[in-house]
């Protein structure tokens, strides 16, 4: 039974929930900066205002606005109340009086687009009952956290705009910096993870001078974003140039009519989503699953940028000049990163989006992802999308710290395949194999967030990886002390570790397709 607790931080007094005798307590729906309404929509986050007396801090605070999942997605978080007021985030940790307990900050997945940190898979209780202080985050998404303007960029003061939802995780590390201490956290040694937009987040952050100081240590699970600036319409797995955020921030201007900055910052949340704009190129030869879980009318203008402030540089440049903070470093994907991806149902359009989106290289890259039939083409398709978007960002970040950084690096993959029922009404079931966040299940310990056929051995795999991942979180050792075969990275040699029901070491990535992406994105390895 749950009992209240306090804690007083810099802005007042917090009374959250003790659980399990007081071993662990949380404290949800914290605010760690200002509503970003009204006049403050599009602009840098600023600190929380003080309150008088004890606040409730019991129940998960709003979501970012968004346009959510499908309720029967594998990526539907079970969010119901969304505001633009959602600068808030949750602290699980141990028994009142503990001290310089490891801290882990959590970023969700989303495509930065929907998703929150009351996901039920991102539960923190686990992990807090095996000595970590757990905090997840809620920042701005879309095109309410990443809209890109010119009069954005005129009024400044630095010459860009956008990023805002990067900004609102730098001021969430401050709180940290500035709180943890109060809750039993060690704020020196702050470990850094999310997965998919939350690992293109730990890239991010890495690469972004306003960030230094601010964490120790970083694991980025299926993070994208290791690639070279856009300077069109594009996937958000991308960093994209200043010039294509202004120029699809301006396109969405019209679209409501020309408003003044005054007038769209009056609007209201859901009309700023609404403008649908072209996907660019090459997009209409992919399609979509019935009732797939992304809505992507709103990437276009709704993605980190290279505004010369919060990123200096695309995180591919970052990595490759060794400009990123150098800290130990965890990255690595899961076996099916193509789940809810989309894909070319036939072998015509599977053609054409290569010639349109890669030119003079499109039967190099057909070459080395061929088909020979429309079903072959689906997943020559999809496995191409999996490794431009996930799998060679992760090869890359790892091969590029490895040459550049002092620090140490491994690298994953995760293989096992959760046994979803047939009849859970799961859109992504019948493909979903070891599926995109398949592995946080086992992080966080919250395979009991889903009704599905666990087996003991599903949950020996999740006391591995929480003892390993928590083990990092310490020390910055993963091996826990050598429980763990785990070696350092090393390319072309047998160091990444298999997570799976019987975990190995191998050497897992595709030579040839890791080079070419690598080349495709001006990286020399």
């Amino acid at each position: 039974m749950a009992t209240r607790t306090t804690v007083t931080v810099d802005s007042g007094a917090l009374s959250g929930e003790s659980l399990d005798d007081g071993a662990v307590r949380r404290f949800l729906g914290v605010p760690y900066g200002a509503p970003p309404v009204g006049d403050l929509r599009w602009r840098p986050p600023q600190p929380v205002a003080p309150w008088e007396g004890e606040r409730d801090a019991i129940e998960y605070g709003p979501s970012s606005t968004q346009l959510p999942p499908a309720e029967q997605s594998l990526y539907y978080g079970g969010e119901k109340v969304f505001s633009e007021d959602c600068l808030n985030l949750n602290v699980w940790t141990g028994a009142e009086g503990e001290t310089g307990r490891p801290v882990m900050v959590w970023f969700h997945f989303g495509a930065y687009q929907f998703g929150s940190a009351s996901n039920p898979l991102y539960d923190g209780e686990a992990l807090a009952g095996a000595g970590v202080t757990l905090v997840s985050v809620n920042a701005r998404l879309g095109r309410m956290g990443f809209f890109a303007h010119p009069e954005l960029s005129a009024e400044s003061g630095y010459g860009g705009s956008g990023n805002y939802g990067l900004m609102d995780q730098i001021l969430a590390l401050e709180w940290v910096r500035r709180n943890i201490a109060a809750f039993g956290g060690d704020p020196d040694n702050v470990t850094i993870f999310g997965v998919s937009a939350g690992g293109h987040s730990v890239h991010n952050l890495r690469s972004s001078p306003l960030a230094r100081g601010l964490f120790q240590k970083a694991i980025a699970h299926s993070g994208p974003g290791v690639s070279k600036a856009l300077d069109g319409y594009g996937h958000p797995s991308n960093t994209h140039t200043m010039r294509a955020g202004e120029e699809a921030g301006a396109e969405v201007s019209a679209l409501l009519g020309g408003k003044s900055l005054a007038e769209m910052r009056a609007m209201p949340a859901e009309e700023i989503l609404a403008p649908q704009l072209p996907r660019g190129a090459g997009s209409l030869s992919f399609d979509f699953l019935p009732g797939a879980q992304i809505s992507l009318h709103v990437f276009d203008s709704s993605y980190p940028v290279v505004d010369g402030h919060v990123l200096p540089t695309d995180v591919a440049t970052a990595y490759d000049n060794g400009d990123i903070i150098d800290v130990p470093f965890i990255a690595g994907n899961v076996g099916n990163e193509s789940s809810g991806l989309p894909y070319a149902s036939t072998l015509e359009k599977y053609r054409a989006y290569l010639a349109e989106n890669f030119g003079d290289l499109a039967d190099e890259l057909f070459a080395l992802y061929p088909a020979g039939d429309d079903a072959e083409a689906q997943e020559a398709s999809w496995q191409l999308n999996a490794d431009h978007i996930f799998v060679s960002s992760s090869w890359l970040a790892v091969n590029l710290h490895r040459r550049n950084m002092q620090s140490p690096v491994w690298h994953f993959r995760f293989l096992r395949e959760p046994s979803i029922p047939a009849d859970s009404g799961i859109i992504e079931g019948a493909y979903a194999r070891s599926f995109h966040g398949a592995e946080i299940l086992y992080v966080f310990d919250t395979l009991s967030s889903r009704d599905w056929d666990w087996s003991d051995a599903d949950r020996d795999l999740s006391a591995r990886m929480m003892r390993s991942w928590v083990s990092f979180a310490k020390t910055g050792d993963p091996t826990a002390g050598g429980e763990f075969e785990w070696p350092e990275f090393e390319p072309g040699k047998p160091t990444s570790r298999i997570w799976d029901l019987e975990d190995r070491i191998d050497d897992v990535s595709d030579p040839a397709r890791m080079a070419f992406w690598a080349r495709w994105n001006d990286v020399a390895l």
